[in-house]
């Protein structure tokens, strides 16, 4: 029998009276019983993978939780995991990238890492409490959504970044072959940083134009085709290259310099670029988040990304590619402000990076509708 449907479900009533934000007698129960810890919730379907060779069996669905609703703890302890494991590839990879191309060193480009998991965190403590501001506005959605880095900004950052490269405010070193390769240029970045902010207060201003306003300026077949056009673009600027040893200048294959090799010459096992290990390290990790996707349990597929990186890790790891000694090195606790960039507008990148807020504009309002649908809210402001 046909199990799809054609409509989303119903909007839900917020369950009523609502509950205080914490209540003492309803912690403890919360810790001591079963029913606190388990409830009803069926974790088999959560956590069961599906195997081509498995035979289907009829199940009930897991039970529908409302936004306010009573989670029992295990539930609310694996998803909240799960959630944090969803989003930590997105969080982490385009600081790595930034990294790369600016030729920054390993402290400086785990220092950006940390400082993308502190700041999203926070800011998606913001976003999930929905903070009232005056009449109808509110700081936040009050959905379990996350506030995450994005990709859509990369392309726009890699031609300011050759820009600066190219005008001099970024150096390039001269190799003793007379070959030149680009210097690390922290400055750049900072330059980014500023840039984002000016352009930061576009978006602050469409928050307060109603979405279906919005929506007919930009229509999903405008925001749509420009998201595909940056994603073929990241292809071609970083992932191929990446995929083949590493999208800085070892890719051109210079005789001398540390880009001789890939990544550097430094590296623990330093191959030229497009080395067949380096490809089959790119596809199994690729592979590995395609099984996950097909037959992984509900919970692991939400994480494919994550899982790929990790095996593509492990192996890495156990063939002596990574290089542990900045891990060890690094300190257990990182502050936002242990390492300052110089903020500053690099203005041929303004309307440019304009273009991009607005399609991040779009996005967040796609990725809000899609979350109040799945969490049967209406939503207001359509």
């Amino acid at each position: 029998m046909d199990s799809t449907v054609d409509r989303q479900p119903e909007p839900t009533e917020a369950p009523s009276p609502r509950r205080p934000f914490f209540d003492v007698k309803r912690a403890i129960h919360k810790v001591s019983t079963r029913d606190g810890w388990l409830g009803d919730y069926d974790f088999g379907w959560l956590c069961t993978p599906v195997l081509p060779w498995m035979k289907t069996k009829k199940s009930r669905s897991p039970p529908f939780y409302a936004l306010d609703a009573d989670l029992p703890l295990l539930l609310a302890i694996v998803c909240g995991f799960q959630h944090a494991l969803a989003m930590l590839a997105g969080l982490i990879t385009p600081p790595i990238i930034f990294a790369s191309a600016l030729n920054l060193d390993g402290n400086l480009s785990a220092y950006m890492i940390s400082a993308s998991l502190i700041s999203c965190g926070i800011l998606s403590l913001v976003q999930m409490s929905r903070l009232h501001l005056f009449g109808r506005f509110y700081l936040g959605t009050g959905l379990i959504t996350v506030v995450g880095t994005s990709f859509a900004t990369l392309s726009t950052a890699f031609s300011i970044f050759g820009a600066m490269y190219k005008n001099g405010t970024c150096p390039m070193i001269t190799n003793a072959d007379g070959t030149t390769s680009k210097g690390p240029c922290p400055d750049a970045y900072g330059y980014l940083l500023g840039t984002s902010m000016v352009c930061s207060f576009l978006n602050m201003g469409l928050s307060f134009v109603p979405p279906r306003i919005l929506k007919r300026i930009f229509p999903p077949i405008v925001t749509g085709t420009v998201i595909v056009l940056i994603g073929a673009s990241l292809i071609g600027e970083s992932g191929v290259l990446n995929w083949g040893g590493g999208s800085n200048d070892c890719h051109s294959r210079p005789e001398t310099g540390i880009f001789q090799l890939c990544p550097t010459i430094f590296a623990p096992r330093a191959l030229p670029w497009g080395s067949p290990e380096f490809i089959g390290l790119g596809f199994l990790s690729f592979i590995t988040i395609i099984l996950t996707d097909i037959f992984a349990s509900p919970f692991l597929k939400n994480a494919s990304i994550i899982v790929g990186l990790v095996v593509g890790c492990i192996v890495s790891g156990a063939a002596g590619y990574i290089d542990g000694s900045s891990i060890k090195t690094a300190p257990a606790i990182t502050f936002l402000w242990v390492h300052t960039f110089k903020i500053r507008v690099y203005g041929p990148a303004v309307l440019p990076m304009l273009a991009v807020y607005i399609s991040l504009a779009m996005e967040a309002i796609g990725d809000i509708a899609a979350s109040a649908e799945a969490s049967r809210v209406a939503v207001d402001g359509f």
